[in-house]
């Protein structure tokens, strides 16, 4: 019997979707590329076979995982995938992919940062962060790096100093580093499928990727909860604040490389505009970095490229 490159794919992604947390959780391998495979596997499966059976499936994977570590499982495993689930049942009820996008990487980002909010309140005891800062300063001197940096004119004492500045922080946005983890999954995943589909269904170009406005909000409410948590005491909502901001950052960043693209390709844009942004790359990163960012949230709000509200298959 003959089965086809499609069919093949359909039942290779249901032994993914079932098997794969099962054996994660056997094993404790359970990693960003697990999450990432599960991901791939969910596009695929749903191409062909919906969003319900998917799930199924998906949950199936999920309550084997439980058979050889119990509840424990819970602390090890990731619930991206989940998202996945979300963000192609949206589209299949008619919302556009930007807006399916948003909602998709907000749970991605949520999925992702709650299991870190616990280990940033214990990371941030005065007596853990004392031990965790001797221990990077005796890895350091182990290395060799401490009497380099002594050379150059920076003695311990001053290292430490900065230690103490950089690990809390650190620490406080660990929800954050791994939301952005998340949401790089998710992307890989998503791009992935979307360049295989590539010979059958034409893709939104770069430089028309958008998100709609009131993702906006996101970075409005993390800046009002650190501005507000800083000032009422209340460091929780400081930090949440903080987390909110750094991960809208990354995306708020490729908003702003897709603006530019566009006017770069724009007709009437000229060329003194392409060579002074190559100068100022490379010898202003950070402002540059900085510029795109905010380039990226005013976008949302004034739309500078006048995209129409829903583009689907790069028509518009």
């Amino acid at each position: 019997m003959y089965i086809s490159d499609r069919n093949a794919l359909q039942y290779a992604s249901r032994m993914i979707l079932v098997l794969v947390p099962f054996f994660s959780s056997w094993f404790n391998t359970w990693s960003w590329i697990v999450e990432i495979l599960l991901l791939f596997a969910i596009f695929i499966h749903c191409r062909g076979s919906g969003v319900r059976l998917t799930a199924m499936l998906l949950a199936i994977g999920y309550l084997a995982a439980f058979i050889p570590a119990g509840g424990e499982i819970l602390a090890r495993i990731g619930f991206t995938p989940w998202a996945g689930i979300v963000f192609l049942g949206l589209k299949n009820r008619g919302m556009s992919t930007s807006h399916s996008m948003f909602w998709g990487l907000a749970l991605v980002a949520l999925f992702s940062a709650l299991p870190a909010a616990p280990v940033v309140q214990v990371a941030l005891q005065p007596k853990a962060l004392e031990v965790a800062i001797r221990e990077v300063l005796d890895f350091y001197q182990q290395q060799g790096f401490l009497s380099s940096l002594e050379k150059q004119g920076m003695s311990p004492a001053e290292f430490e100093g900065v230690l103490r500045l950089a690990v809390p922080i650190y620490y406080k946005l660990l929800p954050a580093i791994a939301g952005i983890i998340g949401m790089l999954e998710f992307g890989i995943a998503y791009w992935t499928y979307s360049y295989s589909l590539k010979r059958v269904q034409r893709n939104t170009p770069f430089y028309l990727w958008q998100l709609p406005w009131y993702a906006v909000w996101v970075a409005i409410i993390g800046l009002a909860a650190y501005l507000g948590g800083g000032y009422l005491g209340k460091s929780i909502i400081e930090i949440a604040g903080l987390n909110i901001m750094a991960m809208t950052a990354p995306v708020s960043m490729i908003m702003g490389f897709s603006c530019v693209s566009y006017f770069l390709k724009h007709p009437k844009m000229p060329r003194v505009f392409a060579i002074a942004l190559i100068f100022a790359v490379a010898f202003f990163p950070f402002i540059v970095l900085a510029g795109l960012v905010m380039t990226g949230l005013f976008d949302l709000v004034f739309n500078f490229r006048k995209i129409p509200e829903k583009i689907e298959g790069g028509e518009q």
